[in-house]
Parts: C-alpha cells; structure tokens; sequence
C-alpha cells in the first residue's frame, strides 16, 4: 500500500502516529460529529465516516479516521461550545470516574476494520478557582470533555484504569496491531 493518510486535524493524534516511524499526510475530514446511540457505537461510525469521507478523494491510500468520545452516567460529553460549557463539564467531572473511548478506522484498498479501546478516569477534586485556570489557558476548549490528558489537564487526572493514549486520541497499541495484521509495518 502506498500512501498513509490520518483524517483528522489533531496534534495529538498527529504526534501519536509519528511514534512508529511511519511517513503519512494529514487530510482532515468534513463529517459532522453526531450521536448514534451509545458511545462505544458512536465512535465507531464516527471514526468509519471519517476515514471513508477521506478516502473517497484518495482510494490509492489507507486511510485512517478516529474519534475520541468522554462519557459518563450514560451521557456522552463532547467538546465545549463555550468557557461557561466548559467550566460546568469540568465541575461535573470533578472528583468522579469517567470514560473515554477511541475508535479508529482503516479504510483501504481491500481493507476495512474498525478497532476501540476504553479507559477509565479519575479526576481529582478541582476547587472552582482551579477550574477557572484551567479553563482561561484555553485548552479545553477543543477536546472532548474539556481537558487535555497531556497537556494542563494532566493536573486535574488523578488516576488512568487503561491506556494513556487511549485517552490523548489514538490508542497507539490497537492502532500498531492492526496495522501489523494489513502488511504495514
């Protein structure tokens, strides 16, 4: 297979792939994220219409798409529209166990495969000043659930039952296997 191609506009995911050496472009999808029931599900179709949203335009590729999902008490908590939002998502989470999961997607020429893993985790209690901080450095504003495991927000995870990069956006052990099974590494 040719060429490599990451869907997604994230550093994080960026820095993540580069781990295993590999050369790929960066083509970012234009799906919309939507909800199709419960989290796990939702990831996985969301991850499957990025990758095949890109691949369409470059089938000599393999194309890789991932989404990232926190969810807690049966609700999914996705990106903060605003500081208030964002503010309100970290209190919620405060002191709580939590669950992110991340689904990625490898669509190709003969090749079709979704995978997911789910970590577990524990914020600390956060004082409401604390949560202001945070919020005003800008950082969770772009992140499912309002915080950055490897950035800041590494001050507000007190514990992680499962895979770290999970939790940053790729979850870099599925992601090798995989790409081991297809003949890529």
């Amino acid at each position: 297979m040719g060429r490599l191609i990451l869907a997604s506009a994230s550093p994080r995911r960026r820095e993540i792939l580069s781990l295993l050496g590999l050369s790929f472009e960066v083509i970012p999808s234009k799906v919309e994220e939507r909800t199709y029931g419960d989290p796990i599900t939702t990831a996985r179709k969301l991850s499957r219409e990025k990758a095949l949203d890109v691949w369409r335009n470059n089938k000599d590729a393999l194309v890789i798409g991932a989404d990232t999902l926190v969810f807690i008490d049966g609700k999914i908590i996705g990106k903060p529209k605003d500081e208030e939002e964002a503010v309100r998502i970290l209190e919620y989470l405060s002191g709580r166990w939590h669950r992110v999961v991340t689904a990625v997607s490898f669509v190709g020429p003969g090749v079709r495969k979704t995978v997911h893993d789910v970590a577990r985790v524990k914020f600390r209690r956060l004082t409401t000043e604390e949560i202001k901080h945070y919020v005003g450095t800008g950082e969770p504003m772009d992140k499912a659930g309002a915080y950055g495991v490897q950035g800041f927000g590494s001050t507000v995870v007190e514990k992680i039952e499962g895979n770290f990069y999970t939790v940053m956006g790729l979850p870099i052990v599925k992601v090798y296997q995989v790409l081991k099974e297809i003949s890529i590494l």
